[in-house]
């Protein structure tokens, strides 16, 4: 286990580093113009004002200062929190002795000429809650920066009001019906009157604090045999490094860990391998870094048209690629670092004309257990559109054969594709198997699971669905009866008859672990079914609408939100409205009467805070609607276009507890074109536009859509001079990966 102990955590803004040092400048904001030299004969009265505010001017960077060192010793002790959580997980038998984060003080001298902060590290082996001498096995320092020069004195200010200030009352409280052994009861506020008293009116919040009841003394246990002596524990390390220059400019990133030989890492060795690795800090001393990263064609002209606008990421060597147009050479294959350094033709796959890479399945990563590699469509001029893959360059950018037809779905380290033949093939990047032959299964397996499907045709042309060792897809058997049937890793085929008089059209489903959900028809009416991993099934759902179909899932589609199925149905009326279903008690309920047409522009995205959809209302047009699966929780979120009038919402995604979201909206102050926005089910915030200004829209999001990694958001946007291009935005302050300490 690890602790802050003694010293908080002192790190300065807008630090630089040199060497195992962290230096720092203070700076002083709203500095005034040079006070012109006074003559000799001004009056003693007016050099003594002069004085007293040049002593305030001094005072004010200390105040600030002082802030911000609360401020970080908060976050250091959370993080140190934390940290403990992390590593307790991790203790292993063999150690002896919790593992301790220590920071202290530095003064002034030649190691840190303005002083600083050591951070040590160690096994507490007397389990006296410090690190002693002999305990330390690791230890880095962080300098503060040089003291500035003083600037010129400024011109005398106005005399300001005084501030209200905060107060803090505590009253005890005799024992009673409240607090049984007595307490007290905390009141804060602000001192609006100035009297040096919390009146009533002025309390902003109150808390009682009961005191605990005794408890009666337990019985002295006997002692307790001596253990045997345990492994010599590992040492606990701390490395540090530069942050990612594409994504902060000025950083550092702490690793904290036990060089105890854990997963793959080599113990005792001194060296902080990855897998050794606990927990990090990262800070960065600036803004983290959003911008325009291409310009295909220079000059305000499109690089991208719709049918020549899909990319991906490869998270390992931080490559962007994708087709673009240059004017020249067609749609072809481009790659970029990530960053605003020019991107580069990968590979001009078809020279007679345009291969337009990704135009039907996009592209999709695969994370294979050599090399990270994505997978595309594309057309080389001679064999038609055939199956890619690339790992970022030239030699490794080439063509697996097959014609496709739907996009991929990941399952038993690769992905699964159909072919244009009606069979289900699989690929790791290097090669293009039918699924019976996965290199997983021996020649057993291969040979069963081939038998099983040699009687089945047209697999997976409306279904494709892997979770969990599960791979489901519908098929067609030899009385051309449509059905659904899953594949386990293990080999196993599941087969399942929704409608034993007649063949089951799949419309949309979701799954959970080895349970499977889909809307699919009953009769002449689409209703939501369950299929069990056993072959069991029940359908969930009866509802009868006015006249034709309940059109269930076709717009909205079908989720998983808390324990409930979340989808779109018609009943009565032209437009659908908002329904979920419970997994458990299959009750089945309408969750608004005011929210029509749910998903129509951006279908539902699921985060941890629930289903965001785009939804109309009669008294706010289109706008964000949130849900959590029941009729409490199912609300507007956000009005983005105040009244009536609609929001333009085009494409979102879900990061961790929030939503990514191209749309324009008001801030509050300014209407804005369609920019990148955050939410969290509450709120709605700006966070990166590329074309700022009055009546200015970037069209974001009118080619391709928003490309989400572990550290940054990708999409195409004009930005008034360069034309659609990609643009990027750093997301990890949003996701809490880093700490951001900005310039003040």
């Amino acid at each position: 286990m690890c602790r802050f102990i003694n010293s908080p955590l002192h790190l300065k803004q807008n630090g630089m580093m040199n060497g195992d040092k962290i230096e720092s400048h203070e700076s002083v904001a709203n500095m005034m113009a040079p006070v012109q030299e006074r003559e000799r004969n001004d009056s003693i009265e007016y050099q003594e004002d002069q004085d007293e505010r040049e002593q305030q001017d001094d005072d004010q960077p200390k105040r600030s200062w002082a802030i911000i060192q609360a401020l970080l010793l908060i976050i250091a002790l959370g993080l140190a929190g934390y940290n403990h959580y992390l590593l307790a997980d991790w203790e292993l038998d063999t150690q002896s002795g919790e593992m301790v984060l220590e920071s202290l003080d530095i003064g002034r001298g030649d190691e840190c000429y303005e002083g600083g902060v050591k951070f040590q590290a160690g096994r507490d082996a007397n389990a006296n809650l410090l690190l002693d001498d002999d305990e330390i096995t690791a230890s880095t320092v962080l300098c503060h920066g040089s003291q500035g020069a003083s600037g010129s004195s400024g011109l005398a200010g106005l005399d300001g009001v005084s501030p209200s200030q905060p107060l803090l009352q505590s009253t005890q409280l005799l024992p009673g019906d409240a607090c049984p052994s007595g307490g007290a009861t905390i009141a804060t506020g602000m001192d609006d009157d100035k009297n040096g008293v919390l009146d009533e009116q002025e309390v902003v919040s109150q808390q009682t604090l009961c005191n605990g009841v005794n408890g009666a003394h337990g019985s002295n246990g006997g002692d307790g045999l001596a253990g045997i002596d345990g492994n010599p524990g590992a040492s606990a390390l701390i490395e540090r490094y530069d942050a990612p220059s594409y994504l902060c400019n000025h950083g550092v990133v702490l690793y904290f860990g036990i060089d105890d030989g854990q997963g793959q890492g080599e113990p005792f060795d001194g060296l902080l391998d990855d897998d050794e690795v606990r927990t990090s800090l990262k800070f960065c001393f600036s803004p983290m870094n959003s911008e325009r990263i291409t310009d295909i064609v220079q000059g305000i002209t499109n690089s991208f048209t719709t049918t020549c606008d899909q990319g991906g990421f490869l998270t390992e060597s931080h490559r962007l690629i994708f087709a673009a147009t240059d004017g020249i050479n067609g749609c072809e294959l481009y790659i970029s670092n990530g960053t605003s350094e020019p991107a580069q033709l990968l590979l001009n796959i078809n020279p007679s004309g345009e291969s337009k890479p990704g135009k039907e399945l996009g592209f999709t990563v695969i994370e294979g257990s050599e090399q990270e590699v994505l997978i595309f469509d594309a057309d080389d001029g001679t064999n038609g559109r055939q199956l890619w893959v690339t790992n970022g360059t030239e030699l490794g950018t080439f063509s697996l054969g097959e014609s496709l037809l739907v996009a991929p779905v990941h399952w038993m380290s690769g992905v699964v594709l159909r072919s244009v033949q009606g069979e289900l093939l699989w690929t790791n990047g290097t090669e293009l198997v039918p699924l019976d032959q996965h290199p997983m299964w021996n020649a057993s397996t291969s040979s069963g699971i081939a038998t099983s499907l040699s009687g089945l045709s047209s697999l997976g042309s409306e279904m494709l669905h892997a979770e969990e060792g599960m791979l489901w897809f519908n098929a067609e058997d030899s009385s051309t009866d449509n059905e659904a049937y899953c594949l386990s890793a293990d080999g196993i085929l599941t087969h399942w008859d929704l409608n034993p008089t007649s063949g089951t059209t799949f419309v949309d489903w979701v799954s959970h672990g080895n349970d499977f959900y889909s809307v699919a028809n009953r009769g002449t009416v689409n209703q939501l079914a369950y299929l069990g991993p056993n072959g069991s099934s029940q359908w969930l759902t009866n509802l009868a609408p006015v006249s034709g179909d309940t059109h269930m899932g076709e717009v909205l589609g079908v989720h998983m939100v808390n324990d409930a199925l979340v989808y779109d149905a018609r009943i009565s009326g032209s437009d659908s409205t908002l329904w979920s279903t419970n997994i458990t008690s299959t009750i089945t309920t309408q969750l608004s009467n005011q929210i029509f047409a749910p998903g129509s522009t951006l279908g539902g995205v699921v985060s941890n805070n629930g289903l965001m959809f785009d939804c109309f209302t009669a008294a706010h047009g289109t706008e964000l609607c949130i849900t959590d699966g029941s009729a409490n929780g199912t609300s507007l979120l956000n009005d983005a276009a105040p009244g009536v009038t609609s929001s333009n919402l085009v494409a979102a995604v879900s990061l961790g507890d929030h939503w990514l979201l191209l749309a324009s909206g008001y801030d509050g102050t300014t209407t804005h074109g369609v920019s990148l926005w955050s939410t969290d089910g509450i709120e709605l915030s700006l966070r990166y536009n590329p074309w700022p200004g009055i009546s200015n829209s970037s069209q974001a999001g009118s080619y391709g859509g928003l490309l989400v990694t572990s550290t940054q958001v990708f999409f195409i946007a004009h930005d008034g001079s360069t034309g659609h291009e990609w643009h990027r935005w750093s997301h990890g302050e949003l996701s809490d990966d880093w700490v951001v300490l900005k310039g003040q």
